[in-house]
């Protein structure tokens, strides 16, 4: 019987054939078209309320971070900026030294101040292009044109950051001036704000999609989460807002030792069932000319009611009450029934899509936390074949299991032994939501419904519960282990391992350790020209052999007079790969290789010239610069769009060192490549 009062809404025919619910990364989905698709969280409220001044958005992966901030551009286009920082990749540079994070010292000081000042441009920037105010010649607000005009964010950034320590070095006097420059902006936009139109709201999202995960890149987060606090509390016309993924706040935690004075400007992404209920209702009746209720009638109208239990319990608990997992989920699910011809979703369709889903989950989790916990996979395969419930003397026995693995020692020393004893190990499979907690009859897991509740003590009468989301795809048995014995091997086989065909773990990490060193013993110029293609031929075989095929350099046309640097075929269904195939029709990549710094016009020229309709028009254009977007860059590649309706993407030399160092950490780098091709989007729009 179904939960929800009322006669049952009757669905056309072919509704669920018809049905589409969208793309489970929100920069592909159908809410940057139809924002009537947006489910109204506690998050969106809090971002949006001027009587709830919050600065941090924080969530795991899937919890709607990148939703909140399309939702905050729709609502208020005219008056958001998006922000998404490319300087963490190369935080070793910026940074003079490793010293302690303490948000009383000069040297944090001047990364504060940096930042409020290139975020306090940024706006001065959205003034300036929409005509909103005249800067006085004697002001500091005109003093500032130049870095306003002339730069982009990161460079911005980058020019303050050198000079707040070049002065810290060479003049006390020149620092001091320097430190009060962004409360000098500060004020004087204060004055000048006398609009609401002049009130903006600064969006910095995706942080660590192009961070090293180094201790200097934690230290630049947390700056920028310093910076923003302070500006929230100034400024009557400047709101930053940080969407910061949890374990990177984790990591900021561990290492500010105040950061107490954060915590209270925090807000978390939670997700309700009825919020997910609502979020998976508005997606399936959107075709739809008459439209069952939400908050029940809908789903219940899609799908078939299950007779002990409902299909609301099937699909909320076993996702994790993430959004992203339930639309994967119930996408699958959704896929089954159209397959079967079936007029609802049904509890084999549900079933179907637990295996699929199950995979994904694992190989998920160990990317969302590759730069905590590089190779996290490995150590959660080895429960493969094992029970789903374990006795602390079971998860005692294990963890000297993995101590004394090769592979564990030799690809997960960096952390491994820090959670050497069973309460730290199952302390982290808890928070990583692996696992949960079961004493008596009940069991907490950090995902369920409520996010707020504690983790239970750790004692010896209580069982560790591996999460029904990982056990399709660890083929866990259900059953109670109460010890392991020595004579039990673990193992990981049915995994299927995640590296390229025929290349045990070490030999990858060593080919990958090796291509560092060339990358940066290689000296630009043409003679170095040939190696540098071997090397970026190298980079894509191994950091993106999930994605792309028959990578093949020098390849020729049918003529033989056209020659590509490189060419790779593109069927992955990897979402940023499925967008450039669908956008731009490129089932084959071009990646074109310069062995210099600084490209020019016939560069651009030579890169448009391989597109065509047979292979598509996308392509890379590789070389040895950083990750500035010179506005002449911009220029050729606007004109490229216009002209062959295609897109160029520039992979610097920081960009390659992301992919071999998320390679080596075990994590995918699409969601990089998202960034680069969102960032140049915007910039030709």
């Amino acid at each position: 019987m179904s939960k929800h009062t009322g006669a049952p809404f009757q669905l056309p025919k072919d509704a669920v054939k018809k049905a589409s619910i969208g793309q489970s990364f929100a920069e592909y989905d159908l809410i940057r078209k139809y924002p009537s698709l947006f489910v109204e969280t506690p998050a969106m409220l809090a971002a949006v309320d001027p009587n709830r001044p919050k600065s941090f958005f924080v969530g795991r992966r899937g919890t709607g971070k990148t939703a909140v901030t399309f939702y905050l551009q729709s609502k208020y286009e005219k008056n958001t900026i998006l922000l998404i920082p490319q300087l963490l990749s190369g935080a070793d540079e910026y940074i003079p030294s490793d010293q302690e994070v303490d948000v009383h010292q000069q040297p944090f000081k001047t990364l504060v101040c940096s930042f409020k000042r290139a975020i306090l441009d940024e706006v001065l920037s959205a003034w300036l292009k929409q005509g909103l105010f005249r800067p006085k010649s004697s002001s500091s607000i005109s003093r500032e044109r130049n870095d306003i005009e002339q730069f982009d964010f990161d460079i911005r950034l980058l020019n303050f950051i050198s000079e707040g320590f070049e002065y810290l070095k060479t003049s006390q006097k020149e620092w001091l001036k320097f430190v009060s420059k962004p409360n000098q902006i500060d004020e004087e936009m204060n004055e000048e704000a006398n609009s609401a139109r002049q009130s903006f709201v600064v969006l910095i999202d995706r942080l660590d999609d192009s961070w090293n995960g180094s201790n200097k890149a934690v230290e630049l987060v947390t700056a920028l989460m310093h910076a923003c606090v302070e500006l929230n509390a100034s400024s009557s016309c400047v709101q930053p807002l940080v969407f910061i993924r949890e374990n990177v706040f984790e990591r900021v935690k561990s290492l500010d030792r105040e950061s107490a004075r954060l915590e209270t400007a925090v807000v978390s992404l939670e997700w309700t069932r009825e919020m997910l209920r609502e979020f998976i209702e508005r997606r399936l009746n959107r075709n739809l000319v008459t439209k069952p209720a939400l908050g029940g009638p809908t789903w219940d109208a899609f799908f078939e009611q299950l007779p002990d239990d409902s299909s609301e319990d099937e699909v909320f608990g076993y996702c994790q009450y993430r959004p992203r997992d339930v639309l994967i989920y119930v996408s699958l699910a959704l896929e089954s029934a159209q397959a079967h011809l079936r007029s609802k979703i049904t509890h084999e369709d549900l079933q179907a899509a637990k295996k699929k889903f199950s995979e994904s989950r694992l190989q998920d989790l160990s990317d969302e936390y590759a730069d905590n916990y590089p190779r996290l996979r490995i150590v959660l395969s080895k429960f493969y074949g094992l029970g789903n419930e374990y006795t602390v003397a079971a998860i005692d026995d294990f963890t000297k299991k993995l101590l004394l693995d090769d592979e564990i020692r030799d690809s997960c020393q960096s952390w491994i032994y820090s959670h050497s004893s069973p309460e730290l190990l199952i302390r982290l499979l808890y928070n990583l939501g692996f696992a949960g907690i079961k004493k008596g009859d009940s069991v907490v897991f950090k995902s369920s419904e409520s996010a707020l509740s504690m983790m239970p003590s750790i004692t010896d009468d209580c069982v560790v519960v591996i999460h029904p989301t990982y056990c399709f795809a660890l083929s866990l048995q259900n059953t109670l282990v109460h010890r392991i014995g020595d004579d039990v091997v673990l193992r990981h086989s049915g995994i299927i391992t995640d590296l390229p065909e025929s290349t045990s773990l070490g030999a990858y990490n060593a080919k990958l350790t090796s291509l560092q060193t060339k990358l940066k013993s290689l000296i630009c110029g043409d003679e170095g020209a040939s190696e540098y293609e071997k090397i970026v031929e190298e980079i894509l075989s191994l950091c993106f052999f999930r994605s792309l095929t028959d990578i093949q350099p020098k390849s020729r046309d049918v003529s033989g007079r056209v020659i590509r640097d490189i060419i790779a075929a593109n069927y992955s269904s990897i979402p940023f790969w499925q967008m450039l195939r669908d956008q731009y029709r490129a089932t084959q990549i071009i990646f074109e290789c310069k062995n210099y710094e600084n490209l020019t016009a016939d560069d651009f020229h030579q890169t448009s010239y391989y597109m065509n309709d047979v292979i598509g028009r996308a392509a890379f254009l590789v070389h040895r610069g950083g990750p500035e977007l010179k506005k002449s860059y911009l220029e050729h590649i606007r004109r490229v769009s216009n002209d062959k309706h295609g897109i160029v993407i520039l992979l610097g030399e920081r960009d390659l060192e992301v992919f071999l160092r998320q390679a080596l950490n075990g994590k995918k780098s699409e969601g990089h490549l998202q960034d680069l091709f969102d960032r140049i989007v915007r910039e030709i729009s």
